[in-house]
């Protein structure tokens, strides 16, 4: 089987041979799950976006809309009075070889934080759990100005997709669809969608999705999991409260990276994180 390999902006290599990203969460929206996630305050955004980035973070992920089917929906606008103060900040602070992932599923948001990115000639990325299903005029946007993009892969809301099977099915359509359209697919990169985006998923859902993510290698992009201290391991562990599922947020991100996952997205960027992933990613190379 053919290598991954994918260089984003021409300083950040990402694949196989290469070592697991840690993409840190800079939380805006007040109705996420794990509150302890959340950076109303400017001054604690900018502290804790420095701090992942010193402790290894080469991606922070600036989300201002929870996407838990259960919160609290917003506007548009909402999210652009949420994202854009931070985003301004970010871009003043951080190095030029980290790059900002927009969580975002609208092409308005993207538009704008883009174009805050071109002034401080800072690099982004889109990421987008419904897989561009939401807004079509997202993709034209991602393919008019050729940004890369992270797909959650759905079929109609996000998360909906219970089996690796189901996910691999909808990703060759996904990425064909951009190939289509002139894309350049090497900037495609591929998130399964664990947790518990609607009723029918179970923490087993989530768990096998995690025990085969080898099989998405067949599609030969990065593969993305965000797990970190999602409901799956409250249920499994029956710790319902977020701020305790540390533990098992290091546990299943060990047997991910084992099982191929290249990028990590988490809330906790540390030294006892980064230990884990390597350690994991060695076995992996050896095996």
């Amino acid at each position: 089987m053919e290598k991954i390999h994918v260089k984003l902006y021409d300083f950040l290599d990402i694949g196989d041979d290469f070592p697991t990203i840690i993409m840190g969460v800079l939380n805006l929206s007040a109705e996420s799950f794990y509150k302890g996630s959340v950076y109303d305050d400017l001054k604690l955004f900018k502290k804790t976006a420095m701090e992942m980035i010193n402790s290894g973070a080469k991606i922070l992920d600036l989300g201002a809309r929870s996407t838990a089917p259960w919160s609290k929906k917003i506007s548009i606008k909402e999210e652009l009075d949420r994202i854009i103060p931070s985003m301004e900040i970010i871009c003043k602070i951080i190095p030029n070889d980290v790059i900002i992932s927009v969580d975002t599923q609208y092409r308005e948001v993207a538009q704008q934080t883009y174009d805050i990115a071109l002034k401080y000639k800072k690099k982004i990325i889109i990421n987008d759990v419904s897989g561009l299903k939401t807004d079509p005029g997202l993709l034209d946007f991602i393919v008019d100005h050729d940004i890369p993009i992270i797909l959650m892969i759905s079929k109609s809301v996000p998360g909906d997709l219970l089996t690796i099977e189901e996910i691999i099915e909808e990703s060759k359509k996904t990425i064909e669809l951009l190939s289509s359209k002139g894309y350049d697919d090497k900037k495609i990169i591929l998130d399964p969608g664990i947790g518990h985006w609607i009723e029918e998923k179970t923490p087993e859902c989530d768990m096998k999705i995690i025990g085969n993510l080898e099989k998405l290698h067949t599609l030969n992009h990065p593969i993305l999991v965000a797990i970190s201290r999602k409901s799956f391991i409250g249920a499994t562990l029956n710790i319902p409260e977020p701020e305790k599922r540390l533990n098992g947020t290091l546990s299943a991100t060990a047997i991910a990276v084992y099982n191929g996952a290249h990028l990590i997205r988490t809330h906790d960027v540390n030294n006892q994180l980064l230990e884990i992933i390597r350690m994991a990613k060695s076995i992996r190379k050896s095996a």
